[in-house]
């Protein structure tokens, strides 16, 4: 299984930025609620502002320094194609 991206929600008051926003890319379309985010220099896919639930921050745990995601974790994959 590819783990390059893992997506954890968290509530947007828990979420710190641990390096400047200047290195950061954002994407928004249709209403505009959601902001995708992502590293202007190499690319990676590393957060975003939900739109269903804009007081919540979906965080690419890969991104997240010295985290262990233990082998055994059960990770749920969602088809972002299939959302409406």
């Amino acid at each position: 299984m590819k783990k390059s991206i893992i997506m954890k929600s968290i509530p947007r008051e828990a979420f710190v930025l641990g390096s400047s926003s200047d290195f950061l890319g954002e994407y928004v379309w249709n209403k505009k609620i959601a902001k995708h985010y992502f590293c202007n220099e190499c690319g990676v896919y590393t957060h975003h502002i939900r739109r269903r639930d804009p007081e919540q921050i979906s965080v690419n745990l890969m991104c997240v320094d010295d985290i262990l995601i233990p082998e055994n974790t059960v990770i749920n994959l969602i088809d972002g194609a299939s959302h409406d």
